[in-house]
């Protein structure tokens, strides 16, 4: 940072010197510190190099040992947004602005620097050590977990806005010993571990929603099988982000679950991805989660998050038995309007929905959209995938994961109105693509050149999904 020739610094004995009466008081605190000198006005200066400040760094870092850290984060925080409303007019006039104040920021990160593993909401129990793989125990509970963290299974979702989900092998005596549900009928004894970090209200909703969907499995055979079997789960309230807001004082403590996350662990039978399948084995699969999928919008559930890694598969039988996994983003109906919010990953979104309209919530969601996320998912998996594995050069459609919803929306328009003839399936999925082309007959005749046509849901199906599969291979429609 450059120097400021108009500013006067005034120097400072060395960290280890003993700093007389004279000093110590040219060393005040801000007015707003409590316990603790946690800044200093001295380091407010624009221009000053680090080198200048680093005594007064020194003597905060060193005070902050004198309080807690959440108070000496509450006056920082406090310094950095103009909606602090409990501050009078003098002290918003000390607002600490990052750009302005660089000095206070390096206060800030130094303090954060010095905080515990749980105090940035990291959980020992899971990782005491990176990329720990062995045995742990739940507190409070008496679950066993035997975690295989460096297995080539072992996946980790990051994303800016999401709930950093990660997904790996486990092993438990206790939990594989636990008696099976029988309309569950997912044989293998493996387990898979996820851990991730949901708003803590839409989980307690998800606790709802997957009680509902066991219980139209009970009575709906489209349903009983296809869907995860949860095997045991444990929320570690410890770890709730709420926690910052009470810390800080925040007028909407009283609130704290809004909006905030908390991390679950949840264990499930093992089931693997539906794109390890081709030919036969793929397609039928894919059948019967579009009738397990269709069945629970009859029950009056509402996915919302149809794509390739949503669908899963396990083997029964000598066959493979299709999945609709992850509930996260679902909800349900309850005779009520249905919802305006639209989730789920852009490139397997229906492109009616792509529009700054939708994304706003102003369009109603329909199970044509649904329907055209199943056909977009086999569609994807047709070009991209050859014998169970991803293409390795030459990928179709990778341009749509770079996308923004717009531009997606013009790609996927394109595609569909000409650009389906321009490529191909890979070998293993010939079948697979006379069913594509059928289902993309469909959805053109939805898109009108002034509207979208709306269908009932019984005719969206028929138009999207039954017809076509009929048409395409009668014995496997029958199954």
């Amino acid at each position: 940072m450059a120097d400021n020739a108009d500013i006067t610094i005034h120097k400072m004995p060395p960290h280890n010197s003993a700093l007389s009466a004279h000093s110590e008081a040219g060393l005040k605190s801000t007015s707003l510190t409590v316990s603790s000198a946690v800044v200093s006005e001295h380091i407010g200066t624009v221009g000053v190099k680090v080198s200048y400040v680093h005594p007064w760094i020194v003597r905060d870092i060193q005070n902050s040992e004198k309080c807690e850290a959440d108070t000496m984060l509450q006056e920082l925080l406090a310094r950095c947004t103009s909606s602090s409303q409990y501050l009078s007019v003098s002290e918003k006039s000390k607002l600490l602005y990052f750009v302005q104040d660089l000095p206070h920021w390096f206060v800030l990160l130094l303090i954060m620097q010095q905080m515990g593993y749980k105090q940035l909401g990291l959980n020992r129990v899971f990782e005491p050590e990176p990329r720990f793989s062995g045995k742990v125990m739940i507190e409070d509970t008496q679950i066993d977990l035997e975690l295989d963290a460096k297995s080539t299974e072992h996946v980790t979702h990051f994303s800016i806005h999401g709930h950093a989900t990660t997904v790996f092998s486990v092993k438990s005596k206790v939990l594989s010993g636990l008696q099976r549900d029988p309309c569950l009928p997912n044989k293998p004894s493996e387990l898979v571990a996820k851990l991730y970090w949901p708003e803590e209200m839409h989980q307690s909703e998800l606790d709802i929603i997957l009680d509902k969907v066991y219980k139209i499995a009970q009575t709906d055979p489209d349903v009983q099988g296809h869907i995860p079997e949860l095997v045991w789960f444990y929320k570690f309230k410890e770890t709730s982000t709420s926690k910052i807001r009470v810390a800080l004082g925040l007028k909407d403590a009283e609130q704290v679950e809004q909006g905030s996350h908390v991390l679950h662990i949840t264990i499930f039978r093992k089931i693997i991805p539906i794109m390890t399948l081709s030919g036969e084995d793929f397609l039928a699969a894919w059948w019967q989660v579009v009738k397990c999928h269709r069945a629970l919008w009859k029950g009056g559930m509402l996915h919302q998050d149809v794509s390739p890694r949503n669908l899963m598969v396990y083997h029964l039988c000598s066959q493979y038995i299709g999945i609709l996994n992850n509930y996260n983003l679902s909800s349900f109906k309850c005779n009520g309007p249905r919802g305006l919010k639209h989730m789920g990953m852009v490139p397997f979104m229906v492109v009616n929905l792509l529009t700054p309209h939708t994304m706003a919530g102003k369009v109603e969601h329909m199970y044509a959209h649904d329907a055209e996320s199943l056909i977009w998912v086999l569609t994807w998996v047709s070009l991209r995938y050859e014998g169970g594995n991803l293409l390795s050069k030459d990928q179709p459609l990778e341009e749509w994961l770079k996308a923004d919803a717009s531009l997606c929306q013009a790609r996927k328009t394109q595609f569909w109105s000409g650009g389906i003839r321009d490529v191909c399936p890979s070998r293993s999925h010939k079948k697979s693509w006379d069913l594509v082309e059928k289902c993309f007959e469909g959805i053109y005749s939805l898109y009108l050149p002034s509207e979208y046509q709306k269908l009932t849901d019984q005719a969206a199906f028929e138009l999207l999904l039954r017809g076509p599969m009929l048409e395409h291979d009668s014995l496997l429609f029958a199954t």
